[in-house]
């Protein structure tokens, strides 16, 4: 069984059955998605909101 929407939902109009390939294959690109998720907040943590004043 998989969630057809991610999260916590265990309802059975959010569940659908795949076979094993394509299950790896749906888990594979959410994580990834996540992942640059939290890849993009981190950098967007330590982006300048101001010139260096060496620059000016």
């Amino acid at each position: 069984m998989d969630h057809i929407v991610p999260g916590d939902d265990h309802r059975l109009s959010n569940l659908t059955s795949l076979c094993a390939w394509h299950h790896k294959q749906k888990s594979s690109r959410e994580g990834a998605a996540a992942q640059a998720a939290k890849r993009r907040a981190i950098q967007k943590k330590f982006q300048r909101s101001e010139q260096h004043p060496g620059l000016l």
